[in-house]
């Protein structure tokens, strides 16, 4: 017979295991409570601290027209989904518009909306409304031959955008290489979104837009009246007379009604072109254009043409040729850089102040128009 085995009665622990057994108890006690806590933490920032979705905005909102009391917004937004617009008057009033119609703002005022989309703002912007005192300061931008959508273009929509003026003047060529709906939203839409959300461009055609379908994807986008060429923009006391690529015999006649119709504080000529002495637009306005605003050369210019201030401003970003052969210096003006920037112009019953402001943000040239 095979004698039993004693069972085993395992040796009490010391008082230095219990303590290690202890300690490792709670060491996996506390790892347990951390991986929840990690996981709490993650689940309420991806919920409520991350971004829920991304901007639904394609295009814009863009402000395309405004008046002393209107404004219209445009955009293009994924799936089609419902917009409004919702603008805070300066007494505290609020416009809302579904179809991007703003009506009953305040005149002569600055005033934000906000695009609200399932409930939420999703963009914004302001709109500085024309006024009807006929003294009012007005500001507004000039620049030209832009939408090239580089470093450059993006550096003077920037620039341009912290001037917080009411609406944007150019003198042609919005895009490049050529002005056609697929290259608008990235080249032109893209680098001035933070303008176009401010106010209008008045714009009117150069080579590069007319290139194309003779620039009507352009007029479209920017609901340009005509389709850019020959028409008359005013806002508060002053009249823009918007001609086309060149100021030549064949406008006489439409300048000529344009300065007749309106009484103005004063009147802008806008081309792509810059005018050369004798130039027959300029001998039909007879002393009743204040300025002249002009691109084409791929730089600032400040000369006088027959007697009239012309301000060269193909500045807006579009490439420039190192070699001046292909973008000369006026001789005789009385400035001129070849540098991307933007020219602002204060506009007041004393005179009109140009500023010119380059794409870092510095003055760099100033003159006074009476």
């Amino acid at each position: 017979m095979t004698p039993l085995r004693r069972r085993r009665i395992p040796a009490a622990l010391t008082p230095r295991e219990r303590r290690l057994r202890r300690a490792l108890v709670a060491a996996a006690g506390l790892a347990a409570v951390a991986l929840i806590a990690v996981a709490a933490v993650l689940f309420y920032w991806s919920r409520y601290l991350l971004p829920p979705q991304p901007d639904p905005f394609t295009r814009g909102p863009y402000v395309t027209r405004i008046g002393a009391t209107t404004a219209t917004l445009r955009w293009r937004i994924a799936d089609d989904r419902p917009v409004t617009i919702v603008a805070t008057t300066p007494d505290g009033r609020t416009v809302t518009s579904t179809d991007g119609e703003l009506r009953g703002l305040a005149p002569g005022a600055r005033q934000g909306w906000v695009a609200t989309v399932d409930g939420r703002a999703r963009a914004w912007g302001s709109v500085t409304t024309a006024p009807t005192d006929r003294d009012a300061t007005v500001r507004f931008l000039a620049f030209g031959d832009y939408g090239e959508g580089g470093d450059a273009d993006h550096a003077v929509g920037r620039v341009s955008a912290a001037q917080a003026a009411a609406f944007s003047v150019i003198p042609g060529d919005n895009a490049y290489l050529a002005s056609v709906a697929p290259v608008l939203d990235r080249n032109l839409f893209a680098p001035r979104r933070a303008l176009l959300a401010q106010g209008p461009f008045v714009a009117t055609l150069g080579e590069h837009d007319l290139f194309f379908r003779q620039g009507r994807d352009l007029a479209d986008a920017l609901e340009l009246p005509n389709g850019g060429d020959r028409w008359v923009f005013d806002y508060g006391s002053l009249r823009f007379v918007m001609l086309g690529l060149k100021a030549d015999e064949g406008d006489v006649a439409f300048v000529r009604r344009a300065l007749a119709g309106r009484a103005t504080r004063r009147t802008y000529l806008v081309v792509h072109h810059p005018p050369h002495a004798g130039n027959p637009v300029l001998k039909a306005a007879d002393g009743r254009v204040a300025a002249v605003f002009a691109g084409h050369l791929h730089l600032y210019e400040r000369l006088t043409v027959d007697g009239v201030p012309v301000f060269i401003v193909g500045t807006g970003g579009a490439p420039r040729n190192s070699d001046e052969r292909f973008t000369p210096h006026t001789p005789g003006a009385a400035r001129s850089l070849a540098v991307f920037g933007v020219l602002r112009i204060d506009d007041g019953p004393d005179g009109a102040r140009m500023t010119f402001i380059d794409e870092a943000g510095r003055v760099r040239d100033r003159a006074r128009v009476p």
